[in-house]
């Protein structure tokens, strides 16, 4: 009765804290926003030059949001001249268009007359939800003004931001209930009991209310930036973790009939399985770029506040339910496995390295790319306004690359200009309208897609033939070539210290740098086969031949942090195993005796994280499907095959 009582004020304390923050804090939707000059630093080339716009050209203040009008059957001059008067007439921003003569409009107009655009600049104050909320106003109102006979589409940096956060806002109820209503089916096929579950997702629903709480609290009085994605990742890993969490206590409490005992075998593993997590996480805030830095502080709240509900709320949760029946293990599955891994180690582990090693080797050939336009949807606007441009003009009239030349000697200005004609990729040259004391500026437009890799590497190269020169180059394609080159540096940066930080964790636990490096070895391994494998589907059934260049690093996090964690379990077990038998039965018995939990839990994760590809971004799409793959790998083949036929394989004690 008196271990009862203390769950009981366990459960009542957290539920204290829940009402608490709730009254209190915000929520993490609350205090979203996106990150400063697209996630650069202020060193970077593309914001010094674009801190010089703004200082000394007024008029290039704000974010473009480019409207274009499409009329199919095309349109008379009177019809467009209306349009432009009707626009310049409500919108005081947009440039005087209709004052220009017909012959001279074609660089607005495409030569059929069916689709023209006008820009429109909005302030550069607005925060990310402000953007937001000042497009969909243009948006109706635009639509009310303009004639049924025309198509309109909103594109640029202002309507992407915006698509972007309508995605979002749009999916996360469908990944919550997608999420909760995937474990809860998931749990109630595998163990056909409803209170294992209902009790994690009681358990997660609370650490959830908790941690959205104090990450709002974060956004509110911090400057550490929010992001909508990190959110959404953040409440997936949570729900799938706190699963994983309660199969391993229940497994054990039905083992043991005692919860207190229960725990206290099941601890280490649960420490070091969040510790992991930690780690993981952590080496994201030594990322430069701030998308990757932001995630540090969401997942760090997050997997410290289920550390604490793995050791003290789901303990209490299950001790206050009726005690498990006592289980009887079912052992011909795992039996077999850890049998054929320990006595035929070289068999088992050999066409595992070279499948893994295959998929692992695709990864390295996978191109990506640095357009957020080709994971939205089709019939999105943005993506839908980019197409009539690239169709009707060039595909670089979307975003025009600014050139910046501190000098006002027409002859250094010219010079500067002509080799600029020269280049292949080079479509036209523009004056700009605004003058400055000290700077000219001009505008060249690029026959590629400004955020393809032909630009970039044509943005990239214009900036090293005028590095002696004094000429800045601004405009999205120059923060594309920005981010490209921070994205290699923190990609290997983090990759390298998550790895160095994890393998210390694992040789600590298991006080073997043999074991440690066994586990890095095939978790590596399997996140190179999952990243290789999931785009080689996704090319081949999906025809995507490019993909963010965001997908390594997250994968990489994500599944090398989690994966380890079944693992964990394993050696865990393997410690207690090992007391009573010798290492090829003791490896044997700890495979047999957790496959059940860790496979379980490693389907509930997987699927959990196969939600994602039920979203409409393309980015979260793979990145789900990867992880799924990755965790399956993990699970089924790497912790119960590989991992024992390797400890064998290496063991001083090995029987030949």
């Amino acid at each position: 009765m008196k271990n009862k009582r203390i769950w009981l004020i366990t459960i009542a304390s957290w539920l204290l804290l829940v009402g608490l923050l709730s009254f209190l804090a915000p929520t993490g939707k609350e205090v979203a926003s996106t990150s400063k000059n697209s996630g650069l630093p202020e060193t970077a080339l593309s914001i010094q030059a674009n801190k010089v716009i703004k200082e000394n050209f007024s008029s290039s203040k704000g974010m473009p949001l480019i409207i274009v009008f499409e009329n199919s059957k095309g349109a008379s001059d009177e019809d467009i001249q209306n349009v432009l008067e009707l626009m310049e007439k409500n919108y005081s921003s947009i440039p005087k268009f209709s004052k220009i003569p017909v012959e001279h409009r074609s660089s607005f107009i495409s030569e059929d007359n069916k689709t023209f655009f006008i820009p429109l600049i909005l302030d550069e104050q607005l925060e990310s939800k402000e953007v937001h909320e000042k497009v969909t106003e243009i948006k109706a109102n635009v639509s009310s003004i303009i004639p049924s006979n025309f198509n309109v589409y909103f594109t640029g940096p202002a309507g992407i931001a915006s698509d972007t956060i309508e995605l979002f806002s749009q999916a996360d109820i469908v990944l919550l209930l997608a999420t909760v209503g995937i474990i809860f089916i998931l749990l109630i096929v595998i163990y056909r009991s409803l209170i294992l579950a209902i009790i994690p997702l009681i358990g997660a629903g609370i650490v959830y209310s908790v941690v959205d709480r104090l990450i709002g609290l974060t956004g509110k009085f911090t400057s550490i930036t929010i992001e909508n994605q990190a959110l959404s990742i953040m409440m997936i890993l949570l729900f799938a973790v706190i699963t994983d969490y309660s199969l391993l206590l229940y497994s054990r409490y039905r083992e043991e009939q005692d919860m207190k005992v229960a725990l206290v075998k099941t601890r280490e593993t649960i420490l070091f399985s969040g510790g992991t997590i930690l780690a993981g996480v952590a080496t994201l805030a030594f990322a430069v770029y701030e998308p990757y830095r932001n995630f540090a502080p969401v997942f760090a709240i997050a997997v410290v506040i289920m550390l604490i509900a793995g050791l003290t709320l789901l303990p209490a949760l299950f001790a206050v339910v009726k005690m498990p029946k006592k289980k009887k293990y079912k052992t011909n599955l795992w039996f077999a496995a850890g049998s054929a891994s320990t006595k035929k180690p070289w068999k088992v582990a050999l066409p595992i390295l070279l499948l893994l090693s295959i998929g692992t080797w695709h990864a390295t050939t996978i191109v990506y790319s640095f357009d957020l336009l080709e994971s939205f949807p089709k019939e999105l606007s943005s993506r839908e306004g980019f197409t009539k441009l690239g169709e009707a003009f060039s595909e670089g009239e979307i975003a025009p690359t600014t050139i910046l030349i501190k000098s006002k000697d027409e002859k250094v200005i010219a010079d500067i200009q002509e080799k600029l004609k020269d280049r292949p990729l080079v479509s036209q040259i523009r004056p700009s309208t605004t003058e400055s004391d000290s700077y000219t500026q001009f505008s060249i437009i690029l026959k590629a897609n400004p955020y393809s890799k032909e630009a970039l590497n044509e943005i990239e190269s214009i900036r090293d033939e005028f590095k002696d020169q004094p000429v800045l180059v601004s405009g999205e394609t120059a923060k594309q070539v920005d981010i490209r080159k921070i994205n290699n540096r923190d990609t290997f940066l983090v990759m390298t210290l998550m790895t160095v930080l994890i393998g210390a964790i694992l040789s600590f636990q298991t006080r073997s740098i043999r074991a440690s490096l066994l586990m890095m070895v095939s978790i590596l391994l399997s996140f190179g086969a999952a990243l290789g494998f999931s785009t080689w589907i996704f090319d081949i059934f999906f025809s995507y031949s490019s993909f963010s260049y965001r997908i390594p690093l997250y994968t990489f996090v994500f599944l090398v942090a989690l994966g380890v964690d079944y693992s964990i379990m394993l050696m865990s077990r393997l410690k207690e195993e090992r007391k009573q038998h010798e290492e090829q039965v003791a490896i044997a018995k700890a495979v047999e005796l957790t496959g059940g939990v860790i496979s379980s839990a490693g389907l509930i994760l997987a699927a959990t994280f196969a939600v994602l590809i039920s979203q409409p971004v393309m980015e979260l799409k793979l990145f789900g499907f990867a992880v799924a793959i990755g965790v399956l790998v993990d699970t089924f083949i790497v912790r119960p095959l590989l991992l024992p036929a390797l400890l064998i394989i290496t063991s001083k004690n090995r029987r030949n």
